[in-house]
């Protein structure tokens, strides 16, 4: 299979998707799944024989311009289109009208031509089966074994923290208000940040660098997770997998749910949040009743085990890639967590 990607493995979106199964997908079944990866910023006509070559063409989200789509889509025996984010739209500031239509455009014309479109929620299988016949939800997931639950700890200290890639610093840095309340009313409260980039906060804070294989213990020694979101369409389509991965540590989020993070998030394993007051209300909440936040982080754990386990979605994605599926019906496929 040749995997057309649109960034390095550790980036989210590739690693969550496709690259953690590829040594799975190798060893399974009869003679296995060999995937061969290409970057976006390498794909070019080159590939339209190259294709050939191929079994299956699996795209996770690359919109390449549309003509030499259309080549590689015609030359491919099967194609598979997977988008995990609402990438008809973006965050912060909108996409020229120009550049909208053409995004687009190269969007629906994979919607349309894949064999399979594969997508993380509901939120957006919805939207792709305006566009496609055959629309399979596999959901967010990770490695358990990795991402183990930290357990019950009576440790002096309580950390509130943050674990996010620097473009989404922003989010982080919009809660100082929030923040700097918070610290100051419960000063035994330790502040963390995992990112590749330090946010600017005037409230004290311990930073920890992005280091790959560093973040899973990084989230362990949190007693909360601070998920703050932008209240717009393309946070609509997310699946955070920083909420995914919390809760996998048994670690209670707070947080702001809109669209497909309610797929994840609910009141046995979060707090829901909208205000500045809400926010607040909900740390304040967890900081006081440590057997509430613990509770809500076994609750997390469990969640993820039936419905995130990277070990269930490797066997559901095989059989996509494979072909090896029955379809429903009315051509939408989810296989339950």
């Amino acid at each position: 299979m040749l995997v057309m990607t649109k960034g390095d493995f550790e980036k989210g979106s590739t690693k969550y998707r496709i690259a953690q199964y590829a040594d799975f997908l190798r060893t399974s079944g009869v003679n296995g799944i060999n995937l061969d990866f290409v970057k976006r910023r390498d794909i070019d006509r080159s590939l339209i024989d190259r294709v050939r070559g191929y079994d299956t063409v699996f795209n996770q989200r690359c919109l390449i311009r549309t003509s030499l789509a259309r080549k590689i889509i015609a030359n491919s025996r099967r194609v598979i289109f997977d988008f995990d984010d609402a990438i008809y739209t973006r965050s912060g500031k909108p996409r020229s009208w120009l550049t909208s239509v053409r995004v687009r455009r190269r969007l629906h014309l994979w919607l349309r031509r894949a064999n399979v479109v594969t997508t993380a929620n509901d939120f957006l299988a919805e939207y792709g089966r305006r566009y496609s016949s055959d629309v399979v939800i596999i959901p967010m997931a990770i490695d358990l074994d990795t991402w183990r639950h930290r357990g019950p700890d009576r440790r002096d200290t309580f950390t509130i923290g943050w674990a996010g890639s620097p473009v989404n610093v922003r989010h982080i840095e919009r809660l100082e208000p929030v923040l700097s309340e918070v610290l100051a009313t419960y000063p035994f409260i330790r502040l963390a940040i995992f990112s590749g980039r330090k946010p600017q906060l005037s409230c004290p804070f311990e930073y920890y660098p992005f280091r790959p294989g560093e973040e899973p213990e990084f989230v362990r020694n949190l007693d909360i997770g601070l998920l703050p979101l932008s209240d717009e369409e393309y946070s609509m389509g997310k699946s955070p997998i920083k909420a995914i991965q919390y809760l996998a540590c048994g670690v209670p989020v707070v947080g702001n749910v809109f669209g497909a993070t309610a797929e994840i998030l609910n009141d046995n394993n979060s707090i829901c949040v909208s205000s500045k007051e809400d926010w607040i209300c909900a740390l304040a909440t967890l900081i006081k009743n440590r057997e509430l936040a613990e509770s809500m982080g076994r609750a997390g754990r469990e969640f993820v085990l039936k419905h995130h386990n990277a070990k269930l979605t490797a066997q559901r994605l095989l059989k996509i890639v494979s072909g090896d599926r029955d379809m429903a019906e009315n051509g939408t496929n989810q296989i339950d967590g």
